[in-house]
């Protein structure tokens, strides 16, 4: 074999190498969903009137498909039933967010919100229990952790949709042009809105553009504000020391080879 094909031939199996790494980091495929429900989300908010509300709906259902089905295969993991019943509550989303959008019932959206919510959590709880059980900090840790705090956030964004759903006057917006009216649908063209206030609550920028007005709202405000405040300070302090106790042990079996 030559020096030119000796050289090709890693170039050649670097795509295939980084695709079964891929496979492997169940985390980080579901933060690769999540990055593109977050980024493309706000886009298709601004220009859900070129492209239609069917197409906008259309886009933004994929996204959340895939952001479920990878969540219910990454925290699963090779469990089986596990696995299956996680499936399960993910697919019951899917199918009565569709079936919401096809209704346009309110009933069917309060019903669709609080089992998405309800899964949700799940997932959270489970991610955080993971990384628990972590004894060394790879890449595939810090996209977990990366994920349940995003997670955290699309939970609280399909919760303010929940509660404006029952009451439309939970959450006001402090804009200049009062004729634009902020629409809180979580899974609809209108996602966006709800993961923005969602995301300045959570890391508590607080612009003021839009406040809760309702009692619940204000609670459910506080209440995210400081999960994600409690969140990264035990999940980092938890990385950090795992990491530092890793290398400690790692330079101890170094001088003990070296002895």
């Amino acid at each position: 074999m030559s020096q030119t094909e000796s050289r090709s031939q890693p170039d050649q199996d670097a795509p295939r190498r980084w695709l079964s790494r891929l496979e492997q980091a169940r985390f980080t495929q579901l933060l690769i969903g999540l990055a593109l429900l977050l980024f493309v989300t706000p886009f298709v908010d601004t220009f859900g009137n070129q492209l239609g509300k069917a197409i906008a709906s259309v886009v933004v259902t994929v996204l959340l498909s895939a952001v479920l089905i990878a969540a219910a295969l990454a925290v699963s993991g090779d469990r089986k039933r596990s696995r299956t019943i996680t499936l399960v509550m993910a697919s019951a989303c899917l199918i009565l967010t569709l079936l919401a959008h096809l209704s346009d019932q309110p009933a069917l959206r309060i019903t669709q919100e609080i089992l998405t919510i309800g899964f949700l959590i799940h997932v959270v709880r489970l991610i955080v229990r993971s990384l628990f059980q972590q004894h060394q900090v790879d890449f595939d840790a810090l996209a977990a952790s990366l994920c349940g705090y995003l997670l955290i956030r699309v939970a609280f964004a399909v919760l303010f949709s929940l509660v404006m759903e029952i009451d439309g006057t939970a959450l006001s917006t402090n804009v200049a042009d009062q004729t634009t009216k902020m629409t809180f649908h979580f899974g609809d063209q209108h996602t966006a809105a709800a993961l923005y206030f969602s995301f300045v609550t959570l890391t508590t920028l607080g612009y003021g553009d839009i406040t809760p007005v309702s009692m619940p709202a204000r609670m459910l405000t506080t209440a995210e504000a400081l999960i994600g405040q409690l969140y990264l300070v035990i999940l980092v302090a938890r990385l950090v020391g795992l990491h530092i106790s890793t290398e400690m042990v790692t330079r101890q079996h170094d001088v003990g080879d070296h002895e």
